[in-house]
């Protein structure tokens, strides 16, 4: 409920690609036994992707492949399959081995929430003013300014997070959390980019109902958490 304050100003900026990168790789740099090479995520435009496989499937933008693409088959049988193969990463898997895990008791659980919660804050902050957001206004620089704002937020609690010592017990409570953040920031991108990437923004707003869901009930497990005593 008080003024929130990034302690980690450096991560401001970051995209969240670029934060889920820094934090994966610890798990390459720790394990130097590993012999697989680490592979940053794949942030790659949809829209690009998918006219460039168009262009080749049809063998060119002429009269028969306008008449192809403008079908009913043309939907059913190559974008929603495109869709179903090509989803953004929303959710992607963080091991254990990147976080810092401590022993359970209470002044280790005390301090993860004292250290924690004003970066809940702004996640929850950020969920509450995604879903205020009104579609129409997306082309208001002013609207768009603020979910920038909202990014440079969520990417400085990230980072925050990502360091944070957690409990074995809030293990599973910490993760969601973190991946709030970055679904979260990974979606506000995606409407902040829509112009460059509009087959992402369908996709996002395709989901919106399974995200929203996972804010609420990471935000709400983290809040009954934070009571127990």
């Amino acid at each position: 409920s008080g003024e929130l304050v990034n302690s980690t100003p450096l991560s401001q900026g970051k995209s969240s690609d670029e934060l889920l990168d820094e934090l994966l790789k610890l798990n390459q740099e720790e394990k130097t036994e590993q012999q697989s090479e680490y592979i940053p995520p794949e942030d790659k435009n949809l829209t690009d992707e998918f006219t460039a496989a168009i262009i080749s499937e049809t063998g060119g933008l002429n009269e028969n492949s306008a008449e192809k693409i403008a079908g009913t088959d043309f939907i059913a049988n190559t974008v929603l399959p495109y869709l179903q193969t090509n989803r953004l990463d929303l959710f992607p898997e963080i091991p254990d081995s990147v976080l810092k895990i401590v022993a359970d008791s209470k002044l280790a659980r005390a301090a993860y929430f004292k250290t924690t919660n004003k970066d809940a804050v702004a996640i929850y902050n950020a969920v509450r003013d995604f879903i205020k957001t009104n579609p129409d206004e997306l082309e208001d620089p002013a609207a768009l300014n603020k979910l920038s704002d909202q990014t440079e937020k969520l990417a400085a609690a990230f980072g925050n997070l990502s360091r944070a010592a957690t409990p074995k017990s809030l293990l599973a409570t910490h993760k969601n959390i973190l991946l709030t953040a970055y679904s979260l920031q990974k979606s506000l991108e995606t409407i902040i980019g829509s112009d460059d990437d509009p087959l992402k923004l369908l996709i996002v707003f395709n989901d919106i109902e399974a995200l929203g869901e996972f804010w609420k009930n990471a935000l709400a497990e983290y809040d009954r958490a934070s009571r127990v005593r």
